[in-house]
Formats: structure tokens, sequence, C-alpha cells
């Protein structure tokens, strides 16, 4: 008997039993009543949050920024009174704790007292960070507890942003001060810069007048020095010509013009000498009374020029690694090009700082040196200077005297030798005293030619350290105000406030979306829906037993293969064409939907038949268990990503997983590459249960003919 001869008995069997005959009517309706239970409805779950009950609670007491009073709960309160994503309940305490033991409420929001206070405490040394407090009943539902605890988290987005913006108002509101401080600072530098000004100019001066006038302090010791060797060479003259005292008297004639002429010569070296006398007093007092302290007091100016520009130095660096500091706790100022520009100016006012300092100390080196210089030896020299000449002066008129009595002697030279021996003793003695105050003066003036030298030196220095700190203050008075033009360009307005308190809005979109929430259960409702029809259909007819007495296992594995199969591709047809038509689901293409939905039933169909030829019952059973297995295993309620990864593993085996990615490529993704290769796999199944299912008859067939030709 060949397999298509049984398959019409088998039929024929059907159609004699009108009660079998209902009954497999009203099983091939069972997938039907899945999907029209399961996929009728065109609600989602987020469309009636509204009704999901949550008390807010607001303790709140607000605080005070600045001048201004905020309360942030009673913002939130106002905001939240405004939406309805939830059925918000405003109450109070005592209220949301029996709400809570009553199971009423899936969440309870608290605001502290102390919100407000904490908010207010954003820009202070130490921050206190406020805490939003909730309660979550999530025993009550696992799904409400996911969407309140969403809830809660945008509230804490929302909140953060009213912080930012509180934060974001007191900084730009201090940012005026700043551009008045680095105003103040301007000023003050150039202050500084015009009284350095001065400073460079005088110390200009000073080093002209000293450069025009060391070649004359050099020329007066030069001629100090020759005098000295003079006035020697005439002591040591006078010396040698005592043995010519009688060549005296013979030459008295001469000696008496002579005396004339050097008594004439006396007065102009007297006279030149007592206006040496007094220069050399003017000397030693105007260095005493006027240079020195003037030196003294420019080496103490300059010491506190130098502890000014040092303390100016560490302000800079200061005020450098404040903002610095700022920027690193606050990344997101690394886009904002103002701040950075302050930064960058405050890095290169501090660079110029130590080029300032340095100027400085050696501005006061130099003034040091000077002083020292003046104290130790310009003013003891002129004083020596001055006394010199006076001994000179005495001297010089003695010599004057002498000159007059050698003048007035002369006729007398003859008659007074005594007398001239003893004037030329005296007169020794006065050219000694011409020779020392010669030697006191010399000695003076190269030493006044050596403290003028270091005093040159040292107001060079000092001119230097002058023209440095003037550039380096006209740098500080150009940067400060750069930087107080520069803030005065940032424009605080609500705007501004606005945009750093949420400076991100998040655009985006859909692609493959749902268009109602059953669209995302459909493949796992139809897939679900064949396969207990399959199931269901192992009761009403014989997946096994034989309508005749097969001629051959493969006849009969055939004809029974054809009989289920039949029943297979009419649930795929009658489902999917419900789907189509009643439920107006929506698909890419129909004729795949169609296609796929009876190539699934067949390959479900190919697993039961399987196991109930195999194990009739215990068959059944086994089938049961396995789509049960599947129903949280496959990406029905959890994307197959999220879960174990044992579990992950577990899902490539089963059918379950490849029928309903194959449905989603159809109802949302149109992707037929993805539908083909999930094809691919329920043909391996289908085959492969097939084979198995050919390979129990034949065993069945062999082990029993007898049984077989009974059971027909």
């Amino acid at each position: 008997m060949n397999a298509f001869r049984l398959l019409g008995m088998e039929l024929s069997k059907l159609k004699e039993q009108k009660g079998l005959l209902f009954s497999l009517l009203g099983v091939l309706l069972i997938p039907l009543v899945y999907a029209a239970i399961l996929l009728s409805s065109t609600w989602g779950p987020y469309d009636y949050l509204n009704n999901l009950p949550v008390a807010v609670v607001n303790k709140d007491q607000g605080g005070t920024s600045g001048d201004k009073p905020i309360n942030v709960g009673e913002d939130l309160v106002a905001d939240l009174k405004k939406t309805n994503t939830l059925g918000w309940e405003f109450v109070s305490e005592e209220e949301a704790q029996k709400g809570l033991d009553s199971q009423k409420y899936y969440m309870v929001i608290e605001i502290p007292e102390d919100f407000s206070q904490k908010v207010t405490t954003v820009l202070d040394a130490n921050p206190q960070v406020p805490e939003l407090k909730y309660v979550q009943n999530e025993g009550l539902n696992f799904m409400a507890a996911q969407v309140t605890r969403s809830a809660t988290e945008k509230i804490r987005e929302q909140l953060g942003n009213k912080i930012t913006e509180t934060y974001a108002n007191n900084l730009f509101t201090r940012f005026g001060d700043i551009s008045n401080g680095f105003k103040t600072g301007a000023e003050g530098s150039q202050k500084i810069y015009d009284g350095t000004t001065q400073l460079s100019d005088g110390t200009g001066k000073l080093l002209q007048s000293l450069t025009d006038k060391s070649a004359d302090i050099q020329k007066l010791a030069d001629g100090s020095q020759k005098a000295e060797n003079g006035a020697g060479q005439l002591l040591s003259s006078i010396k040698g010509g005592t043995g010519d005292i009688n060549k005296l008297a013979a030459g008295s004639k001469q000696i008496d013009q002579g005396a004339g002429q050097l008594q004439e010569g006396s007065a102009k070296v007297l006279a030149g000498l007592q206006s040496a006398e007094t220069g050399g007093k003017a000397l030693a007092t105007g260095l005493e009374s006027k240079i020195m302290p003037g030196s003294a007091l420019l080496a103490s100016k300059t010491g506190d020029l130098a502890t000014g520009a040092k303390q100016l130095s560490d302000g800079s660096q200061g005020l450098t690694a404040l903002l610095k500091g700022y920027l690193a706790k606050h990344p997101e100022l690394l886009t904002d090009p103002e701040f950075l520009r302050i930064v960058g100016t405050s890095e290169a006012i501090s660079g110029k700082m130590p080029g300032l300092v340095d100027g400085a100390n050696q501005l006061k080196a130099g003034a040091d040196s000077l002083a020292a210089g003046i104290a130790k030896e310009a003013v003891p020299g002129s004083k020596k200077l001055a006394s010199g000449l006076s001994e000179l002066v005495v001297g010089q008129k003695a010599i004057g005297n002498g000159i007059s009595d050698l003048k007035a002697g002369a006729s007398q030279v003859a008659n007074g030798n005594a007398s001239v021996a003893n004037s030329w003793v005296k007169m020794t003695s006065a050219v000694a005293s011409l020779q020392n105050g010669l030697s006191q003066i010399s000695s003076g003036n190269e030493t006044v030619a050596s403290g003028w030298q270091v005093m040159t030196e040292g107001v060079t220095t000092l001119d230097s350290g002058a023209k440095q700190l003037q550039s380096g203050s006209q740098q500080l008075s150009d940067g400060l105000a750069g930087g107080a033009d520069e803030m005065s360009k940032i424009q605080v307005s609500d705007a501004n406030i606005s945009m750093f308190s949420s400076p991100v809005n998040l655009t985006g979109e859909k692609v493959n979306g749902f268009e109602f929430y059953r669209d995302s259960t459909a493949p796992y409702v139809l897939s679900l829906a064949l396969f207990v029809g399959a199931l269901i259909l192992s009761f009403i007819i014989d997946f096994k037993k034989p309508a005749g007495l097969p001629s051959s296992a493969m006849s009969w594995y055939v004809s029974k293969l054809m009989k289920v199969s039949l029943f297979a591709v009419a649930q795929g047809v009658l489902v999917s064409l419900f789907s189509l038509l009643f439920l107006q689901l929506k698909v890419e293409n129909a004729f795949l939907f169609v296609g796929f939905s009876v190539f699934t039933s067949l390959a479900f169909m190919s697993m039961v038949f399987f196991l109930v030829t195999l194990g009739g019952n215990i068959g059944r059973f086994v089938a049961l268990a396995f789509i049960v297995l599947q129903l949280s295993t496959t990406g029905s309620n959890l994307p197959i990503p999220m879960l174990p990864e044992n579990l992950q593993v577990l899902s490539k085996f089963l059918p379950l997983t490849y029928s309903n990615t194959g449905f989603k490529s159809i109802i949302s993704l149109g992707d037929t590459s993805f539908l083909a290769s999930n094809a691919t796999v329920l043909f391996f199944y289908l085959v492969g249960f097939a084979v198995l299912s050919l390979g129990v008859f034949l065993f069945s067939f062999k082990k029993s003919k007898a049984e077989l030709s009974l059971a027909a």
C-alpha cells in the first residue's frame, strides 16, 4: 500500500468521525485564539503611566543664593504638577508612609529640608551635596519599579540642571567683580609704570652726569699726583741747595727779582689752593650730607621695590595656579575660549615676573654697592682731600710769608746770611709740608676716582634694572587691562545661564519602530501559537497509528508526515491571514509573512511529530517542557545579549530563537537577508526532526509487523 493511499484512508477516517473533525477545527483555531487575544490590543505599556501612584513629599525649607531666595523643592513640585509622566500625589510624610504600608504607592520621593540650602554651597570651600531620597516598593511590580526608577533619574537630572543653573548664575555674577579687580590692578600697575619711568629717567640722568664727570675726576687725580711729584722734587732741590748758600749772596740781586716774581706766583698759588680748599670742603660736605644719604635712601627704596616685585610675582603665579586648578575642577571650561584666554594672560604675566624680580634685585645690588662705595671710600676720601687742601693753604701762606721775607731781606742777604739760613730751614719745612699735603690730595683723589667708577657701575646696573622694571610694569599693566577688557566682553544672560546648566540637547530618531506595543510581542506570540497548535493537534489525531496496513515503513511514514504537514500548513495560513486581515498587523511583506508562518508551522510540527511518535504522552510532556524552556531564553522577554552567558549559549540551539527573529525580520526590521539566515536554521530543524521521525517509523515497522496489522 503506497503512501498516498494511506493518506487518503487517514483523511477518510476524519470525515467519518464528525466529532473528531470538529475537534480538529477547534485545534486549528487555537493559534487564532492566541493571536486574537494577545495581538488584538493596540495599547502600549507606557500609555497609562499617569495612573501609577507615586507620592512626593516636599520638606524643603528653601535657601538664599546671593541676595535671591531659592526653593528647589517648590520648583520641582511645580514642574511635576505640569506633567503626567506618573501619577504624582503631593502628600505629607505621614500620608506617604501610610500609602507605602497599605501598598498604595509604588514609590515615595522625599525632598529633604536642607536641599536648597545645600544647593547654595556649590561655590563654597566645602560644598555639601544635596540628596534626593526615595523609597521604592519594588515587590508590587517589576516593570513599575523600572519605570519609577527611570523617573527618579530624570528628576535627578532635572535637579542637577537647576543646581548647575544656580552655580552658573553665581559664577557669572562674580565675573563683574573679577573684571573690576583686573581694572584696579591695571590702574595700580600703570602707577608702577609711571613711577618706574621717573626712576628710569632719574637713573639715566645720574648715570649721564657720572659718566660726564668721570674724565674730570681722573684728571684731578692725575694732576694731584703730578703736584705731589713736583713738591718732592722741590723739597729735594731745596735740601740740595744748602751747600750753595754762599752763591746766594752773590745772586742776591737776582734773588730779589726772583723773590718778587715768586711772591706774585705764590699769591696765585695761594688763591688757587684756597679755591681748591673751598671746593674740597664742598665736595666732602655734599658727599656726606646729600649723596651718601641719597644713595642710602636709593638702596632702601630699591629694596622695597625688589620686595614688591617678588610679591607681585608670587601673586601672579598664585593667580595662575588658582585659575589652572579651577580649570582642572571644571573641565567643561576647556571649551570656553574666554576663560582659556584669561588663563593664557595670567600665564604670560607670570612668565614676565621673574625678569622683573631679577631686574629689581640687580637694581638693589647696584644701589647697595653705590651707597657702600660712597660711605666707605668717597666720603672719607673727600674729607682727607679737604684736610690736605687746608694744610696746603697753610703751607702756601707760610711760603708766601717766607717769600715776602725773602724779598724784604734780599737787600740784606749779604749781611743776613744767618737769617737766610734760618729762613731756608723754614722753607724746607714748608716745602715738606707742601709735599705731604699734596700726597694726601693725590691719595684722596685716587680714592674719589675709584669710588666714582664703582658708583658709575652701580648706577649703570640701577639704570638697567629700572628699564627692565619699566618694561615689566608696562607689560603687567597691558595684561591686566587686556584681561579686564576680555572679562568685560563676557555677556551674561538667562540664555547663557540656561545653556551652561544644560549644555546638551538630546536629539535622535528611531529606526524600525513599533507602531503598537503588540508589534514587539507578535513574533513571540506567533511562534508560541504555532508550536502549541502543533502540540494540541497531537492529542486529537494519531501521529503514529496507520489507517490501514502499510506496505512499508516509508509509505507509513510519508502518509503520516503528509497528514500532519497539511494541518501545519493550514494553521500557518490561518494564523497569518487572520493577523493580516482581521488584526491589521503591519508587516514589511505580506507574502513573506504568510510563507514564513507556514514554514515555521512545518518546522514545529516536525519536532512535535518526532517526539510524539517516539514517546507518546512522554513525548508530549517533553514537547511541553521544551516550549516552556524557550519562553525566557529565546529573546521573548529579554534580548538574548542580556541573558546570562550560559543561557546565551543555550539560546543558539533553540528553534524559537530563530522563529522569533525571523518574524521580527518581516514585521519590524524589513531585512530579508536576516530572514533567510534564520529560515535556514529552521530548515535544518525541520529536516533533522523529519529524518529522526523516519528512523522511529523504520524501527517500529521492523519491530512488529503483526502489531501494525492488528492496529490497522
